[in-house]
């Protein structure tokens, strides 16, 4: 669990949902450096509506992870996180029992009734035994937590707001772990036999933690039954003009230049044939912040080797992209009428700069009309 700034006020994302209020909850995200693709951000809107889950599918580094850890930042929410890998046990997830803490206990009261008349030691004996399994011997997993901390937040609602619950990677999650989710996905509560209150969470949708869901579908197929509990996105490669917006929220140090190169570049690498995989948003933001860090001014083949680092991950992948510098550092640095012109839409002084390089065949008002139309 990653909890909450108890010195800030919090905000309750559902509520604003539900009193209208989508484009206020949207530019809180994006004060978070988070850009959300428009219908994704109407996906999520749709559940916080329904009380479902969201379920987040797509390829690696496209931002689902980052989502609920902006909305986190953003409006100042705890977030538990249950994160998929193999060999993960429903006790970490839902609850398990304290059994050493329960073993003194009853050994306390053990030595305690050897003191007592017979019919006073049977009541003290049968009390202990039942309480034995009070909510103070309980250790909730991540699931449980969150379930938990919603129903607190339900009796201070004013002060108080749900959490998110971050299951991320459920690819990896199995099919008994999946089957353990099922109930409060969809009731809003974890039952715990014997324990006294017999469950923990809360059955008003509208006061259930934000559940995100995330998948990368490379290990197993989700069941229908834990699919049918979401609402479901699929968050797909940003276009251009869209990663441009997410890269200079990112990094919003980074010269328009260094913005340029790096989209450019990236977007020729994603074009080149036979790379089994191809660069994400995540890699394309590792390279803006690499070349803000160097303070990056021009680019040719010694500066490019330098940077492959960050976004050719395999050896077959290096020398196939080495034998492709030549046209890397082309795209690189020519002219794109798509990044150029939404560059020069925010900086004049690119605008100028690709008036006076020859790389724009138009009158200044030409291309302030190209601009108008992107």
């Amino acid at each position: 669990m990653i909890p909450h700034e108890t010195t800030k006020p919090q905000v309750n994302p559902r509520k604003l949902v539900l009193e209208g209020r989508e484009r206020e909850l949207y530019e809180l995200i994006c004060s978070a450096a988070y850009v959300p693709e428009e219908q994704n951000f109407s996906d999520f809107c749709q559940s916080l509506k329904s009380g479902r889950a969201w379920l987040v599918s797509g390829t690696r580094g496209s931002g689902k992870t980052a989502f609920p850890e902006a909305l986190a930042a953003a409006c100042n929410l705890t977030i538990c996180i249950v994160a998929g890998r193999d060999g993960l046990r429903q006790e970490e997830i839902l609850y398990d029992w304290d059994r050493e803490e329960q073993s003194e206990w009853m050994q306390e009261h053990l030595r305690l009734a050897k003191n007592l008349a017979e019919n006073e030691r049977e009541n003290l004996l049968e009390r202990a035994r039942r309480e034995k399994w009070k909510r103070d011997f309980l250790i909730l997993g991540e699931m449980g937590l969150a379930y938990d901390l919603a129903a607190q937040a339900a009796r201070e609602p004013e002060t108080k707001s749900p959490p998110i619950l971050l299951l991320d990677e459920s690819d990896k999650f199995g099919a008994s772990i999946e089957d353990s989710m099922l109930m409060p996905l969809e009731r809003g509560l974890v039952y715990v036999p014997r324990l006294q209150e017999g469950f923990i969470g809360i059955t008003g949708w509208e006061a259930r933690p934000i559940v995100v869901t995330t998948s990368n579908d490379l290990r197993h197929k989700l069941s229908a039954p834990f699919v049918s509990r979401h609402v479901f996105s699929r968050f797909n490669t940003p276009s251009l003009e869209k990663e441009l917006e997410i890269l200079q929220a990112r990094c919003p140090q980074a010269s328009t230049a260094q913005l340029a190169f790096a989209i450019k570049l990236l977007d020729a690498v994603r074009g080149v044939a036979g790379l089994e995989d191809y660069p994400s948003l995540r890699e394309s933001i590792d390279v803006v912040n690499a070349f803000e860090r160097d303070r990056l001014v021009y680019l040719d083949e010694q500066v490019l080797l330098r940077y492959f680092c960050y976004f050719v991950k395999t050896s077959e992948a290096q020398e196939l992209l080495k034998l492709q510098l030549d046209y890397l550092l082309l795209a690189a640095t020519a002219f794109h009428p798509v990044v150029d012109l939404w560059l020069a839409e925010r900086d004049s002084s690119w605008k100028t700069m690709l008036m006076n390089s020859g790389s724009v065949f138009a009158t200044e008002r030409e291309l302030d009309l190209q601009i108008s139309h992107l």
